[in-house]
């Protein structure tokens, strides 16, 4: 793998987690190396949920200076993401940046916990599961099963 496709994956996977390391080890010609995809994706999804944690942290402390008393407005999501912050705590809620994204689900984490020390840590634990899972997992799928058929 060459340095320019260590960027892309990188930057991609600090966006899209989930389907970065798909993409690149369907194409097993361009990235022969399984270890060399799950490490950079979970170092750009690492970096990604780092930069979004703070980005929802900043996020949180405008919205509490413009915030006005009175009747709060609750809608679908916002029961969803609650629902999901009081069922799974600060490591379900960093566990989401697999499946949701990895600026959504490090936004929340900022929005949500960020007082806690835990909350960076648990970002980059999850960085690193779904990197390697989603990579190990999409080469079980495409090299193992898939010729089957």
């Amino acid at each position: 793998m060459d340095f320019a496709e260590a960027i892309i994956l990188f930057l991609l996977s600090g966006v899209k987690l989930l389907f970065t390391p798909i993409g690149a080890v369907s194409l097993p010609k361009l990235y022969p190396s399984l270890f060399e995809i799950a490490y950079i994706a979970s170092a750009g999804a690492m970096a990604g949920s780092t930069i979004f944690f703070f980005i929802g942290k900043g996020i949180d402390k405008i919205g509490t200076k413009e915030r006005k008393p009175g009747k709060k407005i609750f809608t679908k999501q916002n029961k969803r993401i609650i629902n999901i912050k009081n069922k799974f705590g600060l490591f379900g809620m960093s566990m989401t940046i697999g499946i949701i994204s990895v600026p959504i689900g490090s936004i929340l984490v900022g929005k949500y916990y960020n007082t806690q020390k835990l909350a960076i840590p648990s970002l980059l634990i999850s960085s690193i599961i779904w990197g390697f899972a989603v990579t190990y997992t999409t080469a079980l799928i495409t090299r193992i099963i898939i010729p089957l058929f």
